[in-house]
């Protein structure tokens, strides 16, 4: 069984006892699925493996799902466990599943210079979480000539099916606080230059807390644009966290036989968050 034939059969299995939404569709079709835990009146958005390569988070995401579904909880859980499927599915298999003949050829492409388990971007090789409307094009690593395996930020913001499903996701739950899910450092990415003076308080707030349950270190962000949370900040006033799990003396794509470990990481924050007034 492939790794995107396994979180799609786990996927199927929650919706047939979970409520979600299909809130939009990746470049090759595949649905974007949300589960909605509990009805509180603070909301609570996670989303995971935006980035191909980090797909573990999406098994974290599914067993945060199974964990918490049936528990009685005083917060809205909003969690998209797979955001880039065919990036997932390229990083496992390579591009030969892919029937468009342009897109194959692009990804091909790609994969003769880069190995397959390195890549994070989308079907079009596109870092999703460089294609947001917040600082695109102002990463220190950032593409602009070309489709690749990571940091190309696409030929103008928002330009990829992903990304515009999100955004919509986000402004129909208007989130209180949103987390994505990455590989990896042990570190939780905060901020954005020029972000509202409103989302400050609660960022240092809700920053203790993560920083506490997961005994990773809170990093203000610099070098970087164009990602989900900083969208969520300078578009949206909503305060957004970027955890990177795992530590970096591990390899792309982390072994899912570190799953346990990072899943508790995970599981420890929710908790704590949840907690919250």
């Amino acid at each position: 069984m492939t790794i995107y034939e396994d979180l799609m059969g786990r996927i199927e299995k929650l919706k047939k006892k979970t409520p979600f939404v299909i809130f939009g569709e990746s470049e090759l079709g595949s649905p974007l699925v949300a589960f909605v835990l509990g009805n509180g009146e603070r909301k609570i958005l996670i989303q995971a493996s935006i980035h191909a390569r980090e797909y573990i988070t999406s098994f974290m995401a599914i067993r945060l799902i199974e964990a918490l579904r049936e528990s009685q909880l005083n917060a809205q859980l909003i969690v998209v466990p797979v955001m880039n499927p065919d990036g997932v599915r390229i990083c496992d298999e390579g591009a030969d599943f892919i029937k468009d003949e342009k897109c194959k050829a692009v990804i091909s492409k790609i994969l003769k210079t880069t190995p397959k388990r390195l890549y994070k971007a989308n079907a079009n090789g596109v870092d999703l979480n460089c294609n947001f409307d917040a600082g695109w094009g102002t990463g220190s690593q950032n593409k602009f000539d070309a489709p690749s395996f990571a940091n190309f930020v696409g030929f103008f913001p928002n330009s990829e099916n992903e990304v515009q499903s999100l955004i919509s996701l986000t402004k129909s739950f208007l989130p209180n606080l949103t987390l994505s899910l990455h590989t990896k450092g042990e570190v939780v990415y905060f901020g954005y230059a020029g972000q509202p003076e409103k989302t400050r308080a609660q960022q240092q707030k809700y920053l203790k807390v993560i920083e506490k349950a997961s005994k990773y270190k809170g990093v203000f962000t610099t070098g970087s644009g164009g990602g989900y949370k900083d969208y969520c900040l300078l578009r949206l006033d909503i305060t957004g966290f970027t955890i990177e799990f795992g530590s970096d003396k591990l390899s792309h794509p982390i072994s899912l036989t570190h799953l346990d470990e990072l899943f508790d990481k995970l599981y420890a924050i929710v908790l704590e968050l949840l907690k919250q007034e």
